[in-house]
């Protein structure tokens, strides 16, 4: 069995600083992690730091995006909180439609393509890199399933891409999890989920967001994993605004273009993005694991 971790891809974006582009609202918008507690250096839970002192700028010092989902029932139709049944997530933050799986309890059903505990093996003829593995329960059947139902009125059902499915962890829940928002998505496995991305330098796996550890790897095709279907979404873009920054259209995130020649620690790393001056702003800052995972080229 192969596998690869996307942290170590995201490694070499370790300095990119950020800040929010004065754009409008749309789909696409990258959620707040959930991370509400600061740590010191050895990884030890402290106050969070103030502006001007040392450590200021973690995640925990900033709320941007906020995770916010609203429970749909089976035709769409908003639900209130309190519901104790709804069929479908939509996250007010991305724009993006979520199924919700049911009875999770241990046994496979795959007359109900909802059931919580059915696994797929990964497969999409249409893949240019590599179609993956059919089998009598693959993802391809899983999809034909909703769509030709049209589940909630639509059969444009699809598997996440690996950035909408990483969009989904809590960083604020530990291990054992699941690391998601259960209220919202009860029934989850606290193991690995498909997305719809083959990983480049090893087309027979496939991207897998694991809600136990949090992390998203490549996983060989031909193995079962679980599944979540979504609907909606955008395409992204870059725009260079000719002063070291560049606009990401599709989250609104500004980046800074250039990033410094020697290596910092995650102190001084912290202290430099909130030093910035850059493009005539000020109000630099690290960016989120979520927020860095969304510049990784997966081609």
């Amino acid at each position: 069995m192969k596998r690869i971790d996307c942290l170590g891809l995201l490694g070499m974006f370790v300095l990119l600083m950020l800040r929010m582009a004065a754009v409008d609202a749309f789909a696409g918008t990258v959620p707040d992690t959930g991370q509400t507690k600061c740590y010191d250096v050895a990884g030890n839970v402290i106050t969070c730091p103030s502006p001007g002192q040392a450590l200021y700028g973690q995640d925990a010092n900033y709320t941007i995006n906020p995770p916010s989902y609203t429970k749909l029932d089976s035709k769409g139709k908003v639900l209130s909180d309190s519901a104790t049944t709804w069929a479908m997530v939509r996250d007010n933050v991305t724009g993006l439609i979520w199924e919700v799986k049911t009875n999770k309890d241990g046994y496979s059903n795959y007359n109900d393509p909802h059931d919580a505990d059915n696994v797929y093996t990964w497969y999409d003829p249409s893949d240019p890199l590599n179609i993956g593995y059919s089998s009598n329960h693959d993802t391809k059947d899983f999809l034909d399933a909703l769509n030709s139902a049209r589940f909630g009125g639509y059969s444009d059902w699809r598997l996440p891409t690996i950035k909408e499915l990483a969009y989904l962890v809590r960083y604020d829940i530990p291990s054992p999890g699941p690391t998601i928002d259960t209220q919202y998505f009860p029934n989850t496995v606290a193991l690995g989920y498909w997305s719809s991305t083959t990983t480049a330098s090893y087309p027979s796996l496939a991207w897998i967001v694991h809600f136990y550890s949090r992390y998203c790897y490549g996983y060989s095709k031909d193995n079962y994993r679980y599944v979540r279907a979504v609907r909606g979404g955008q395409e992204s873009g870059y725009k260079d605004n000719g002063d070291g920054t560049v606009t990401d259209t599709s989250t609104g995130l500004m980046w800074q273009k250039e990033i410094p020649d020697e290596l910092k620690t995650w102190e001084e790393a912290l202290s430099y993005c909130e030093n910035l001056t850059l493009g005539g702003y000020t109000d630099w800052r690290m960016p989120t694991i979520k927020e860095l995972r969304s510049l990784a080229d997966y081609d």
